[in-house]
């Protein structure tokens, strides 16, 4: 069954376990005190970074409590050191006990039946299907719909009028690197800038180029990407640094052969090698600029607050845009939009080969407070 149904029975599932309770927004005050709460984010790492703000909300609104992340292996290490959670897990059959309060920003049919086990079944419960199904047709950015699934939780929120822009929220995602995370974020910035390609004349800073994306209909073109490189060293004096994982590799060096500059950076190989997120979002932090497809690194770098140009595909419009007032954002939405990011119904003019290197050049000006291409 499809998300829609799994949805639909978070919202039966929650009610049953919400049944006769008092209202969820003066647990924090109730003799019935809440002191552990699980939370199940089983998502990806983008979807991870536009959610870490609501642990601060909980852990703020219910001092003392216990918090446990259930989340994917893979992006565990963005959250070991948040000083707002308490244990991670990364299998739901690590779930072995009663925890008072279930938080399901995303699930799986799994974790949404361990609200009904014997063992496992919470005072209380929120999840993400009824958010949805409230906003249905008008989806609101990631960010808000996670503080939204949690806002009943909340006793300040409690009859005052609800946040209804990014603008509202006090908390804004954070990312606590380790100070290892750090040292290994500036060697690669020295290893960056280093004139090992004896092209390193005036260059003043590193210009992060992502080309990954999860579909290739997300993947702007490997040749328009060359072309923006050797722009960036000529014409800007970044020296362009191509990131992305093992897997990523291949769409980089597809770009490098067809002329692109600069040098590559592959996660667990580039020395000091390390597969550390949050040495990568530090490495990120520390560059002057960022452009790439919708994907997760650009939700680093937007919590980063660093310059940024997102080349955006087939995604909903606004749901995973960039919140910092230093991006852009460059999406042509067509009428087959939004997409089930598999097919594409106009594969000779697909909506992500409309962005021009003309259009990134001046997206790139603007966000770094320049005039001219």
């Amino acid at each position: 069954m499809g998300e829609k149904w799994l949805y639909f029975i978070n919202i039966l599932v929650s009610r049953f376990v919400n049944a006769g309770k008092a209202n969820l927004g003066a647990m924090s005050n109730s003799s019935d005190k809440v002191t552990s709460i699980i939370i199940v984010k089983w998502d990806e790492i983008g979807d991870m970074l536009t959610a870490v703000h609501v642990f601060e909300l909980l852990k703020r609104n219910y001092p003392g409590v216990e918090i446990t992340v259930l989340c994917k292996p893979f992006v565990s290490s963005l959250i070991q050191t948040d000083p707002n959670v308490d244990i991670v897990i990364n299998d739901i059959d690590q779930w072995t006990k009663r925890y008072d309060l279930v938080v399901e920003l995303r699930g799986t049919w799994k974790s949404v039946c361990k609200s009904l086990g014997w063992k496992t079944i919470p005072k209380y419960r929120v999840d993400r299907g009824w958010v949805r199904f409230q906003h249905r047709g008008k989806q609101p950015h990631e960010t808000i719909t996670n503080y939204r699934i949690i806002e009943p939780l909340l006793p300040h929120m409690v009859g005052e009028k609800k946040v209804d822009d990014l603008a509202d929220l006090i908390n804004k995602p954070k990312l606590f690197p380790s100070a290892n995370d750090i040292v290994l974020a500036q060697d690669w910035v020295d290893w960056a800038l280093n004139d090992d390609l004896g092209v390193m004349e005036n260059v003043n800073g590193i210009a992060v180029l992502h080309t990954g994306a999860r579909s290739d209909l997300r993947r702007w073109s490997p040749n328009r990407f060359a072309e923006l490189s050797k722009w960036l060293l000529d014409e800007k004096k970044l020296m362009p640094v191509w990131v992305g994982t093992k897997e990523e590799e291949e769409q980089i060096l597809a770009s490098i052969a067809l002329g692109g500059a600069g040098k590559v950076w592959i996660s667990g190989e580039t020395s000091p090698a390390s597969t550390s997120l949050l040495a990568f979002y530090s490495f990120i932090e520390r560059s002057a600029l960022y452009v790439g497809n919708e994907s997760g690194p650009l939700q680093m770098a937007d919590i980063a607050g660093i310059p940024i140009v997102g080349i955006f595909g087939p995604g909903v419009p606004n749901v995973f845009y960039p919140r910092s007032t230093k991006s852009i954002v460059l999406h042509e939405v067509l009428s087959c939009n939004p997409c089930n990011q598999k097919i594409c119904v106009q594969p000779l003019d697909r909506c992500i080969d409309r962005i021009s290197l003309t259009q990134v050049k001046l997206g790139i000006n603007q966000v770094l407070g320049l005039l001219n291409v």
